[in-house]
């Protein structure tokens, strides 16, 4: 008997500390302060390892967002690889703070606080100038009560208050001053420069081959060109605009002649949905049928009203400018200077500006960063010299005078040898310091204690 009761205690006593296990809870203070990296003389703790991880996960989901992608957060693959990625930016940083107090980058000069100072503030204020404008704009608050409103907004959006920004810019002077010691010695040689450059001919070349329209779009952009490919040729512009309110009517036609050519082919599409036999309709679908073609024969003659008065609208436009570019027309038969009719006539805001004011705008066959019309007519002038009739566009009347070719070749090497040097610097200086930092996480040897992070 006494067994039996031993027995029952010992087991009532097991399940009470069972459940009494059951019961710890343990601290979320004591748990967030929990190491998880210990390096360069830092010990970097759970709550820090999870803020960490969550900002990637928030930074790469609007990154793909911004390129419409999905990006599933909550994956518990995705969650891993953020954290590692967080836990490796965390070590990078400590072994660089490191670096900034050892080296003495992190103490300024008077000139040096003074600029960074009036660099955060002037940021501030234009934080603070576009919130007030997105929020305040028809506010009756004014003075202090309005900086107050605007700053607690600014704080809202997640915007830094001027001592945070101040903060952030002497980290980012400091690391700035880090890697200019790590890079001071770095060069770019000769034989470096003559390599970089005959690879970015050949490329543009290959490039410019593939598509004869991808030159001018670089252009346009700005990009460093390194050659000139055959088949340009340079136009200048003589333009007459067609009034706003003419522009305007044009354009709001057009765009309910589209409308009504989208609904034509959407009733279209449904009648092509019924059986071709029409003699084995249900009741239903002989009403659908009927009423699909009415509407067939109404959208049509809608369509065709519209561009009756669309051609009408065109008409009228054209009408307007006419007297103008007769005049135009007969001056240049005359044998008028074109440049000086178009500094007396254009209204191109491109050809007003260098430099196409002087050289013209650069025309290929099948460009697409002119209208088709513009495209068209600059390349059917036969040689240098040539005047075309006046053409329209959805701008206006146009007459273009073909003014040069683009002579083809590789452009020389001591017109982009700044720029081109620049670039392989910064490339050379940003291998070398990449390589460095490498070098002194290795050498810091970071403790990762990843299985408290389950804990």
């Amino acid at each position: 008997m006494r067994k039996r009761i031993l027995l029952a205690m010992l087991m009532i006593a097991a399940i009470v500390l069972s459940a009494s296990c059951s019961l710890i809870v343990k601290d979320a203070t004591v748990d967030a302060q929990t190491v998880i990296i210990e390096v360069a003389g830092k010990s970097i703790t759970k709550a820090e390892v999870q803020s960490a991880t969550q900002n990637t996960l928030s930074y790469q989901q609007y990154m793909y967002s911004m390129y419409g992608l999905s990006y599933d957060p909550t994956n518990a693959a995705t969650i891993s690889a953020a954290q590692d990625s967080a836990i490796e930016a965390l070590i990078q940083a400590a072994v660089i703070n490191k670096k900034i107090t050892e080296g003495g980058f992190d103490v300024f000069t008077e000139e040096e606080l003074a600029a960074i100072e009036e660099s955060a503030k002037t940021t501030y204020q234009q934080n603070a100038d576009y919130i007030q404008s997105l929020d305040f704009a028809d506010t009756q608050l004014t003075g202090e009560e309005l900086e107050q409103a605007v700053a607690q907004a600014l704080t809202a959006y997640g915007y830094q208050d001027v001592d945070s920004l101040i903060a952030s810019e002497k980290y980012t002077a400091s690391q700035e001053k880090l890697k200019a010691s790590v890079v001071q010695d770095v060069t770019v040689t000769a034989e470096e420069l003559q390599t970089a450059y005959d690879e970015n001919v050949a490329s543009a070349k290959s490039s410019y081959e593939s598509s004869l329209a991808q030159y001018g779009t670089d252009v346009s952009y700005g990009y460093t060109i390194y050659y000139h490919p055959a088949g340009y040729r340079y136009v200048k512009n003589i333009l007459r605009k067609f009034s706003d309110e003419d522009t305007t009517a044009i354009s709001d036609l057009t765009s309910q002649v589209s409308a009504k050519q989208t609904a034509i082919a959407d009733n279209a599409a449904s009648l092509a949905e019924l059986a071709e036999d029409a003699s084995a309709d249900t009741a239903e679908q002989a009403a659908d049928r009927a009423a699909l073609t009415a509407a067939a024969a109404t959208l049509e003659a809608e369509l065709a009203e519209l561009n009756t008065a669309l051609a009408d609208a065109k008409a009228k436009a054209v009408a307007a400018l006419t007297p103008t570019v007769e005049e135009i027309v007969g001056k240049l038969a005359e044998g008028e200077d074109f440049d000086k009719l178009m500094a007396d006539y254009g209204e191109d805001t491109g050809m007003q500006s260098e430099p196409a004011m002087t050289t013209g705008y650069l025309v290929c066959q099948g460009s697409t960063q002119w209208v088709s019309e513009f495209t068209e007519a600059s390349m059917a002038l036969a040689k240098i010299g040539d005047v075309s009739a006046p053409f329209e566009t959805q701008y206006g009347i146009h007459i273009v005078k073909y003014v040069s070719d683009l002579a083809e070749g590789a452009v020389p090497l001591a017109q982009v040898e700044e720029t081109l040097t620049q670039e392989l610097l910064s490339s050379k200086q940003d291998t070398r310091y990449q390589e460095t930092l490498t070098q002194w996480v290795d050498t810091a040897e970071a403790k990762v204690y990843l299985d408290r992070m389950a804990v």
